[in-house]
């Protein structure tokens, strides 16, 4: 007779191990998806509005500068009309850094956590692995007459299904990770230049 055995019932079988699986694939899950949509509304950077932005900066021309900014809604437009509201300031390169930081903070919010999660993850499943082991070796031991498939499926069982779910987990917030850290990375440097570009000609 044969027995189908379904996702759930599968995942079942790793035991206790797997709620914590379950809750940071949850959180790390919903931590790619907010900072996915976080980066679409706040990193919008069309060709044709860095390029008109870096010929007006090149150029000092202030009124053109405001009106390209006018017409977005992003970082380095927060960050460039952070400036233009206080070029008259001595410190103005002070205020820019501060300012630039405090957006690279937010684009950077809770990315130390997925990559907590890409590390810890997997550990949990090794952690299920040498549980499922002992489970399955104590199983053995106790037993005084022929051993059967049965008697110590269960601590297999917990042991391979924790290491995959912990690599399943530990995985998608590695990819997450990394992928959101490049275009934090990628704009930090295009704001880093024309920062530099606006302290140079426009100030």
């Amino acid at each position: 007779m044969t027995t189908h055995t379904t996702l759930l019932g599968l995942l079942l079988k790793g035991g206790w191990l797997m709620l914590p699986l379950a809750a940071l694939s949850l959180i790390s899950i919903y931590i790619i998806v907010e900072r996915l949509l976080t980066y679409r509304k706040y990193l919008s950077l069309s060709s044709s509005f860095l390029e008109e932005l870096e010929v007006a900066l090149n150029s000092g021309d202030l009124s053109t500068v405001k009106q390209i900014c006018s017409e977005q809604d992003n970082i380095i437009e927060k960050v460039i009309n952070k400036g233009i509201e206080q070029r008259q300031v001595a410190n103005i390169a002070l205020i820019l850094e501060s300012e630039s930081g405090r957006m690279v903070a937010f684009l950077e919010e809770k990315l130390a956590f997925l990559a907590t999660i890409s590390g810890s993850a997997p550990m949990i499943g090794f952690l299920g692995t040498v549980t499922g082991m002992i489970q399955t070796f104590i199983a053995i031991s106790q037993e005084k007459n022929q051993l059967s498939s049965q008697l110590f499926s269960s601590g297999i069982y917990e042991a391979m299904v924790t290491t995959v779910g912990g690599l399943i987990v530990g995985i998608i917030a590695y990819l997450g990770y990394n992928y959101c850290t490049a275009q934090v990375s990628k704009t930090t440097a295009r704001l880093n230049y024309l920062v530099n570009l606006f302290l140079a000609k426009v100030k």
